[in-house]
């Protein structure tokens, strides 16, 4: 070959390669899919070396040990009938062990044609093996240009496929997202259990892409496991198929995890079963049956069940009762108060009625006027501050939080859940409070002079219960006593703990208190005997 032939040889190869990396840029920016992606970047692949056959085989993370599974072909020859040889399966092996591009022995036998040569291309990135690319000759050998524009491609094919791949792994992220809050939705607006159990399966089938779901749960003795809901009667018209899924269920509870298994014939083709859980105790297990479209669920599928399940929120699997209690108490009690609550046989925890209730009210002394002054930003963090340390200490003795009026606290005893120490409990926690409150001024000693709190105490006969309107119900009480607390602790100095008479009564024996002169208190008929609690005996 003459120098001039060398050089026009170099430039046809150089404007080749141009072309295919500015083609390949293309289709990595405009490819809809991973499927689109693969037979765009197959075709380019395959034309620009002159291939008569190219395959490009990919890693398969939906099947164990990642196999390499064909994934694009591209036949200018009409070689291939649709199953890869096992030849063709173990070259694509020995080209993803290259460390590059490589010539690599092919004689293979196709149809009526003989493949001879073969170039190919492991992809991968850093550690990550993503695939192979295999280009096949009958008689013409690959050259050393060939092989080093391949070699140039690579990098573009790999960022490419890793971009898709990461592509599909958000949108399957998101898709269980998606999932997991229609299904929050369906929990908020479902009053009927069985009615919210069907539409929550239906919903996890159609994001799972099975053609049917099933529940099954405990009774309500914990011993006998019962069919809950179905999306598909017809599975169970064969006894062979109800067996199938009862007995993926025992497994499934057995082991505690997630069981996937195929089957070879029957209307069974593959389930795949999640154990579901209630406060750390197996409460029964939702399946899901038959992938569309394939012979087992894959292990991208059953990863998103596992997902779906363990972030499901268990209320949905329990009672509507206990679901009420949870939405009633669940943010003004603390763990323990909650976890008896739901333990209770009591059904009327929710109805209205009238009995004897201690309450409390904590105020910051003057901080309304302090308030003016601050800065939004600091107000908030103090408020905060404070706010947390009395709220820990409320569920700390048990008391129910029932709201923040700005700087102050209230709380009440003896409801939802009984205690006869309901008085003493509150007084107790009084000073704790005053305690706490002065650990938070001496946090902000150095920025602010935050001034000390009073507290007014006061027990008797008092509504409890749900009120408000359809929108919106608040478990609280009302009542005198209720009244006469808040007054009370409009009226405390700083730094003093006032109670009423009726709860002095019930806690003289073990508190240090000073009577105070009779007052006469805004809104409270008659004058009011009242006394500052200094300290526990």
């Amino acid at each position: 070959m003459t120098q001039l032939a060398e050089l026009h040889d170099r430039l046809k190869w150089k404007s080749r390669e141009v072309d295919v990396l500015l083609a390949l840029d293309r289709i990595r920016d405009s490819a809809q899919s991973e499927r689109e992606l693969v037979a765009e970047l197959l075709n380019t692949l395959t034309d620009a070396a002159e291939a008569e056959l190219g395959l490009l085989w990919l890693t398969d993370e939906d099947t164990p040990g990642d196999d390499l599974v064909l994934r694009g072909v591209v036949d200018r020859a009409q070689l291939f009938t649709g199953e890869a040889p096992a030849a063709l399966a173990a070259l694509a092996r020995q080209a993803a062990a290259q460390p590059t591009a490589a010539f690599l022995k092919a004689d293979l036998q196709l149809g009526e044609r003989r493949l001879t040569y073969a170039l190919a291309m492991p992809l991968r990135v850093g550690e990550e093996q993503l695939g192979v690319l295999l280009l096949l000759s009958t008689d013409r050998p690959f050259d050393r240009p060939e092989q080093d524009l391949i070699q140039k491609a690579a990098g573009q094919i790999d960022s490419a496929l890793r971009h898709a791949r990461l592509v599909r792994d958000l949108q399957r992220r998101t898709r269980e997202l998606e999932t997991i809050f229609r299904i929050d939705r369906v929990r908020d607006t479902q009053t009927d259990f069985q009615a919210m159990l069907n539409t929550v399966l239906a919903e996890i089938c159609s994001s799972l892409e099975a053609e049917a779901g099933f529940i099954m749960l405990y009774d309500a003795a914990g011993r006998e496991l019962e069919l809950r809901a179905l999306t598909d009667d017809s599975l169970l018209l064969a006894d062979e198929a109800a067996r199938a899924l009862r007995q993926t269920a025992l497994d499934c509870l057995a082991s505690a995890h997630i069981e996937h298994r195929t089957f070879t014939s029957g209307a069974v083709r593959a389930v795949a079963a999640a154990p579901l859980m209630l406060r750390n105790e197996l409460t029964g297990v939702l399946g899901i049956v038959n992938r569309r479209e394939r012979a087992a669920f894959t292990l991208s599928d059953v990863q998103m069940l596992h997902a779906i399940t363990s972030q499901m929120d268990t209320a949905i699997f329990e009672s509507l009762q206990t679901q009420r209690l949870r939405n009633a108490f669940g943010k003004c009690v603390g763990p323990q108060v909650m976890n008896r609550l739901l333990t209770t046989d009591d059904a009327d925890l929710l109805s209205s009625e009238r009995f004897p209730i201690t309450t409390l009210f904590s105020d910051i002394r003057g901080f309304t006027d302090m308030a003016k002054r601050l800065a939004p930003e600091t107000l908030q963090a103090v408020l905060n501050d404070h706010l947390s340390a009395l709220s820990d200490l409320v569920l700390r003795y048990e008391g129910t939080l029932d709201k923040y009026i700005g700087d102050c606290v209230m709380c009440f005893f003896n409801a939802p859940e009984r205690q006869a120490d309901h008085a003493l409990r509150a007084v107790r926690l009084a000073l704790d409070m005053q305690r706490a409150h002065r650990t938070v001024m001496e946090r902000w000693r150095d920025r602010l002079a935050l001034p000390p709190i009073g507290i007014g105490i006061s027990t008797g006969e008092t509504l409890v219960g749900n009120f408000g309107s359809v929108r919106r119900l608040e478990y609280t009480v009302i009542g005198y006593d209720v009244n006469l607390a808040a007054r009370l602790c409009s009226t405390a100095e700083a730094g003093q703990t006032l109670i009423s008479q009726s709860t002095y009564d019930l806690v003289r024996d073990f508190v240090v208190a000073e009577a105070l002169p009779p007052m006469t208190l805004k809104g409270i008929i008659g004058e009011v005997r009242c006394w500052n609690v200094t300290a526990l005996k």
